[in-house]
């Protein structure tokens, strides 16, 4: 799975959609078990956020792998015409795929950190990043680099 932390913080995420229509896309897979920074329920609180700040927000909408161009495609017909910016709660390929299918402007506030693992207490590890020694648990290579590994709301 992929390991995956956030370089934003949610004013970062407002100020970047504010006058927008927005949708927010996630993925219910690796985006969901790293921390829940993405999924489902992180959609749904970051849209609700969102349409109290004032920004136009359609429903959420989430795939079972957003890295999957044969889930992501399905789900763009979802998209109301009207929508000016994704928002990806996704890793970083997710949000490639989303943005493609969709040819829509896509922001994409999460950062793929590198490949790994849940370990049997829960740690999430990460196994393979060019820049890091091996393993590393997800919240002290995030931490390393300035990121954060929880939800933005």
């Amino acid at each position: 799975m992929m390991m995956i932390a956030r370089d934003a913080d949610y004013n970062d995420v407002l100020n970047a959609v504010k006058g927008c229509n927005v949708v927010v896309f996630t993925c219910n897979t690796c985006a969901r078990l790293c921390n829940n920074i993405g999924g489902s329920e992180a959609a749904a609180r970051l849209s609700y956020k969102l349409k109290e700040d004032g920004v136009t927000v359609s429903s959420p909408i989430s795939v079972s792998a957003a890295c999957l161009m044969s889930k992501v495609r399905p789900k763009i017909r979802d998209i109301p015409d009207d929508t000016e910016k994704i928002i990806a709660l996704t890793c970083d390929t997710g949000a490639i795929c989303i943005e493609i299918a969709s040819q829509k402007n896509v922001l994409a506030p999460l950062v793929t950190l590198g490949s790994g693992f849940v370990d049997e207490d829960g740690s999430l590890i990460i196994t393979s990043s060019p820049d890091m020694r091996m393993p590393v648990t997800l919240e002290n290579a995030a931490k390393e680099k300035g990121m954060m590994t929880d939800p933005f709301v």
